[in-house]
């Protein structure tokens, strides 16, 4: 045999190895593959993925599923409405996740968890979701049920003391007043007499406003006509006879109490609370304006604002169980980016035109709703906004308009007859005065409040003495007179105050 036919024998075996070890490199697994099941079989349409990251996949019509390779082992959750989500480990021979079933029916003595923080109760939401509970806890939602201006109209009663003046809901409409707890108080139990009085709220600590285990304890719609059927009649709740049961925003939460709810990222979600004809007048339209808005049609929805993520929470429950997540994932939960003010002032802008003119000096004032998915205001009807425009001399001194808008009494004594504009959903009585409580209303209010995006262009006109122009856009929670009545403070906000000088010339 020659030599190179002996050097070609030797080769071989290296061939065929090399040949061997590339065929196993090509069956090795590009993708994992699993099933999610339930007792009925497979699992369409289920969501899946490495919990804690943003890919996620869907299960196909057998409930089979594919995921790309981890080198780590990790939990692969699932989910999907009407069951509890699930989750295995990457590396689990079969990889199968098995979906639990929702409860069939709601359980009506179940009892509401306070979420005060309390090492005496392990399952008090603010033991381990620190954070939200921090943010809940400074918000509207949270003080819902006992809020101190909300009591007064209730009940007449004032800010600092028992004694009774002004409008009182409770006084003039005794039958009708439980319809406030359906909202503000949407777990209060009846009394013996079956009444619902707000007040009682105030001694439900953690349990007496909008809280955390009610909003997630609420599985859909129930029956009924938004705007009709208010707070909690118009959504159904899932109360678990046994154990736990939590619906959330997350589809990776797998301690096996928890269940997926694109329904809480919905604007309907908010419907029940936040559009209602009481006494047949429209007292809360903010759905109804959402509906109506250039972010409705652009499928933007209230909690894509009001629960935006705040950028510094990381981990809902650090130390309890919980993992890191992209903070850009994780809801607020004060319902206000910041603060009521400075949501406002970026909802709102302002442009201001001055100009010497053969009239005297001309100013435009352009208020304009933007970046905003309803009316301005919006909530409870008596909130309402001023435009407020002023004039200076060189020496400081105002000087009066000779022409434009001027606001009406109903603003109050101190700003009536001033240029400017109001801006509000007035509820007048059947005799034509304004302002008036929604349970002795006209049905039918003057509503000029802003549009979103549609300008609101005013102008004024002022002696040419004017050296200087100032506009400043308020907003107040409730009529002036009102709040004197009821002793109120912090009535008012100031949210955009421009001052400009008016450009030197000769007419």
């Amino acid at each position: 045999m020659s030599r190179s036919a002996a050097s070609l024998l030797l080769l071989i075996p290296c061939l065929l190895l090399i040949v061997a070890l590339n065929e196993k490199r090509d069956v090795l697994p590009q993708r994992l593959q699993g099933v999610v099941v339930t007792q009925s079989g497979g699992v369409p349409g289920a969501r899946v993925r490495f919990q804690g990251e943003r890919q996620l996949v869907q299960s196909d019509v057998r409930g089979r599923f594919r995921l790309p390779v981890s080198h780590t082992r990790k939990r692969i959750t699932a989910a999907k409405p009407g069951s509890f989500n699930a989750s295995a480990w990457s590396d689990s021979e079969p990889l199968r996740i098995f979906l639990m079933p929702l409860p069939g029916s709601d359980f009506e003595q179940y009892p509401w968890i306070d979420a005060t923080p309390n090492p005496g109760r392990h399952m008090a939401c603010g033991n381990c979701h620190g954070e939200i509970y921090r943010e809940w806890n400074e918000s509207a939602h949270a003080r819902s049920g006992n809020n101190r201006r909300l009591i007064n109209l209730y009940d007449g009663s004032t800010w600092k003391s028992g004694k009774h003046a002004g409008w009182s809901l409770l006084r003039e409409h005794p039958d009708g007043a439980g319809v406030c707890a359906a909202c503000h108080a949407p777990t209060l139990e009846p009394d013996a007499a079956g009444d619902h009085d707000l007040r009682r709220a105030r001694n439900l600590n953690g349990l007496s406003g909008v809280h955390c285990d009610y909003c997630h304890k609420i599985q859909g719609p129930a029956d009924g006509q938004i705007g009709l059927t208010h707070g909690r009649f118009g959504l159904h709740v899932l109360r678990p006879k046994q154990g736990q049961l939590f619906f959330g925003p997350l589809d990776d939460v797998d301690r096996g109490e928890e269940a997926w709810s694109p329904f809480q990222r919905e604007s309907r979600y908010c419907a029940s609370c936040h559009e209602g004809t009481v006494f047949g007048v429209p007292v809360y339209t903010t759905y109804s304006e959402w509906l109506e808005s250039p972010a409705a049609r652009e499928g933007k929805q209230c909690q894509d604002c009001h629960m935006a993520p705040t950028g510094r929470m990381s981990n809902i429950a650090p130390g309890h169980g919980g993992i890191e997540r992209d903070p850009k994932t994780l809801a607020n939960h004060r319902f206000f980016d910041e603060s009521l003010g400075q949501m406002l002032t970026r909802s709102l802008r302002l442009d201001l035109t001055a100009d010497r003119t053969t009239s005297g000096v001309e100013v435009h004032a352009t208020l304009t709703a933007d970046n905003v998915g309803h009316r301005v205001p919006t909530g409870f009807v008596d909130r309402h906004l001023l435009l407020l425009v002023q004039a200076f001399d060189k020496e400081g001194h105002a000087v009066l308009a000779r022409m434009g808008p001027t606001l009406p009494q109903v603003a109050g004594r101190d700003v009536a007859g001033q240029p400017g504009r109001l801006y509000a959903k007035q509820l007048r009585d059947f005799e034509g005065q304004s302002p008036a409580p929604f349970w002795r209303a006209d049905p039918e209010p003057i509503d000029n409040r802003l549009r979103p995006r549609v300008p609101d262009v005013s102008r004024y006109v002022f002696p040419e003495a004017a050296a200087s122009i100032q506009v400043r856009v308020l907003y107040r929670r409730f009529w002036p007179e009102v709040a004197e009545i009821k002793r109120w403070p912090d009535n008012e906000v100031e949210v955009i105050r421009i001052e400009k000088s008016v450009p030197d010339g000769s007419r």
